[in-house]
């Protein structure tokens, strides 16, 4: 008889545990219910990268002399670096330049240990093609210069509706 009370008994407990699991769930659910939705419509509206993101690289031809350390530093050699070699002023002179996005893994390094600075990162992350060779940028396209996030038009109506919402998650003011 005894053990059939006390069978009772855990079962009375494992029920009453179960009771406050289900209330903690619910309370979760609850407290969110009351929250605003932050969903980003994305064709139409875009959020502002963060201050060190690791966009698309930005190549300044100018600047460049051909030291190929970005090369050296690449993890997987990908910078492509054309030069010619001008004998009268001893210094090389750079032809041609192309960085493949399809095999680049944005670490920065390149950018990091270039003694000219003509690397930099940009905001442009939308970098999607349907061909392949559409990512392999020579020095024209790597040096097009983006358009800022904070300037872009679809990015100021996010600022837009959250400044409205009462909820300021940037700090810029549009």
């Amino acid at each position: 008889m005894f053990p059939a009370i006390i069978k009772f008994r855990n079962y009375g407990q494992q029920v009453v545990e179960a009771a406050k699991y289900i209330g903690q769930g619910s309370a979760v659910t609850s407290d969110h219910l009351n929250r605003l939705p932050i969903t980003v419509q994305y064709p139409y509206e875009r959020n502002l990268p963060s201050e060190r993101f690791r966009g698309r690289i930005h190549f300044e031809f100018d600047k460049c002399i051909a030291c190929e350390v970005c090369v050296r530093v690449c993890p997987i050699n990908l910078p492509v670096v054309d030069w010619i070699f001008v004998r009268d002023v001893k210094k090389k002179k750079l032809k041609n330049y192309s960085i493949d996005f399809g095999v680049c893994i944005f670490c920065g390094n390149c950018i990091e240990y270039c003694p000219t600075n003509c690397l930099s990162m940009t905001e442009e992350y939308e970098l999607s093609s349907y061909d392949r060779h559409e990512l392999n940028h020579d020095q024209t396209a790597s040096g097009r210069v983006p358009i800022s996030a904070s300037q872009d038009v679809s990015t100021q109506s996010v600022l837009i509706s959250t400044n409205i919402l009462g909820k300021n998650f940037v700090s810029e003011k549009t």
